[in-house]
């Protein structure tokens, strides 16, 4: 039984095939953070303790005032969430919305959704982590297609700016792990 994956295990492990990039990004308080790239968007795989799991974290921020309108008005806002609701249940891990300050908070309220899944590892293999990269970054792009196919309520004009939600490349702090 494994009871530590090293950082060069973890890039071991990354399939050169599906990941564009590797970066790390060194914080004090963890044994690594490596933000991935897959399908341009930006994923962190963070571990804090040498013998904690393994955070694959990505983030999809409502940057856009199409999306921003989309999560306010109340009509807007339930078909949303009808429409990404399943897939954010059926996301490996658990999901948080997040306002400006990175604290939990409701859709209604949320700058950036917080996908996360961790990888214990007892459990960690190639496959793991891999399923796991690839189901975040599932979740974030269909949420980002979902928010550039819906249209905002009837009573707001148009948007001139671009209607695709961006993901956020910030590295998620250690402390955002209350879901929803």
């Amino acid at each position: 039984m494994t009871t530590h994956v090293s950082v060069e295990q973890v890039r071991w492990w990354l399939d050169e095939n599906a990941i564009q990039d590797v970066t790390p990004h060194s914080q004090e308080e963890t044994e690594f953070n490596l933000q991935v790239t897959l399908s341009r968007l930006p994923i962190h795989l963070i571990q804090e303790e040498k013998r904690g799991p393994i955070r694959v974290v990505g983030r999809s921020a409502f940057d856009t005032e199409r999306a921003k309108r989309l999560i306010r008005e109340e009509e807007s806002r339930t078909e949303l969430l009808a429409q990404i609701g399943p897939v954010l249940a059926a996301t490996p891990g658990f999901y948080t919305f997040l306002d400006e300050e990175d604290r939990a908070c409701e859709l209604r309220n949320a700058e950036v959704l917080q996908l996360e899944h961790r990888i214990y590892p007892g459990e960690a293999t190639q496959q793991s982590l891999m399923d796991s990269v690839m189901g975040i970054a599932t979740g974030m792009r269909y949420v980002q297609n979902v928010l550039a196919a819906t249209h905002p309520g009837p009573s707001v004009e148009s948007d001139e700016s671009t209607d695709e939600s961006s993901s956020e490349s910030a590295t998620p702090s250690t402390d955002e792990t209350d879901a929803v």
